[in-house]
């Protein structure tokens, strides 16, 4: 039992903000002793500042379409809010994001609210709804670099690692669709072997009920792939909010090449803390350089976190606005 309490103890303490916050000024840090975060190389923003500017208004638009994508998420698992209220817990969700030790603290929160609203008899819907939001944001990420790749192919001649690249997109894109489509067919789902397999771990019992909220999105194709489309446009935002701000670095990067390269580093900033700072800054600096062969991708990282930090700040207004208020009455929501 002693051991139990100091691996929980330990990984609550390598979970926390404060320990994630010293490993992200350490690897920044380290990025600028050994001058892979030189400022110095930042060109005249004189005729480049332009660049930051659209950069950062890129940033904007995918709260809008990830609320939408959540409502319709709720509505597969037959929870009916008006779209304000699922722009709400998006942004409410966004602005914990920088609060929480993960770049998805934020939908602890969300489902809180969600839970909250639907009452004891459809938490467990509200929680699943949450957490398959998630889900679908991450596919459609990598899902826009296959697109990307399929599309561009004759541009990617000289992208540095190319088959790891688009082959790991496709692992992440399309492999967990065939898993959850797989487990998901009567066959499986409801074999009772598989049942009683899967009920016996507790992770088990989390792909379950994610599958369960695959079925429930998938018996109406419209709204699957809709969900599908809403989550490729949003990532399509900011990548290109990140090739702005690369040309406002003096980088003239290609744009298929920056689709099929940038959804990867975006996916490893949930590792880091308030947005990818840290772990998302190293892996921008190690991405950009092997594939795209430029110089300075831990700036280009930086100044993208730091501007997805600032749109995140958006959501501060929803938290305060009605904070008086029960999240479970719906006529303050």
């Amino acid at each position: 039992m002693a051991l139990t309490l100091r691996n929980l103890r330990s990984f609550r303490f390598l979970s926390s903000t404060p320990f994630k916050f010293i490993v992200a000024l350490g690897v920044i840090g380290a990025l600028i002793h050994f001058n892979k975060l030189n400022l110095l190389s930042i060109p005249n923003l004189e005729n480049r500042w332009p660049w930051l500017v659209l950069a950062f208004c890129l940033t904007i638009p995918p709260f809008f379409i990830v609320a939408y994508r959540f409502l319709i998420i709720l509505l597969s698992q037959n929870i009916i809010v008006p779209y304000h209220v699922a722009l709400r817990w998006t942004m409410i969700g966004a602005f914990f994001d920088l609060m929480m030790p993960s770049s998805n603290g934020g939908d602890v929160i969300k489902g809180a609210y969600v839970t909250k609203f639907v009452g004891p008899g459809s938490r467990l819907s509200g929680i699943m709804a949450v957490g398959f939001d998630r889900v679908i944001g991450l596919l459609g990420l990598f899902i826009l670099a296959c697109l990307a790749s399929i599309l561009g192919w004759s541009y990617l001649g000289d992208l540095g690692s190319k088959k790891e690249i688009i082959g790991f997109s496709f692992l992440l894109g399309f492999g967990p669709l065939i898993f959850f489509r797989i487990l998901g067919s009567n066959t499986v789902y409801h074999s009772v072997r598989v049942n009683q397999f899967l009920s016996s771990h507790s992770v088990g019992k989390r792909i379950l009920q994610l599958i369960g909220s695959f079925n429930a999105l998938r018996k109406n194709p419209k709204y699957f792939l809709c969900s599908l489309a809403l989550s490729v446009l949003n990532h399509l935002f900011w990548c290109f909010s990140l090739l702005a701000i690369s040309y406002s670095l003096g980088q003239e990067i290609n744009p298929i090449k920056g689709l099929v390269v940038f959804p990867i580093a975006i996916f490893c900033g949930i590792f880091g803390i308030a947005g990818g700072f840290g772990v998302g800054t190293f892996a921008f600096e190690y991405i950009l350089s092997k594939t795209l062969l430029i110089s300075n991708g831990a700036l280009i990282g930086l100044v993208f976190q730091f501007f997805g930090m600032l749109s995140r700040l958006l959501g501060l207004p929803f938290y305060l606005i009605n904070k008086g208020s029960k999240p479970n009455d719906r006529n303050h929501l």
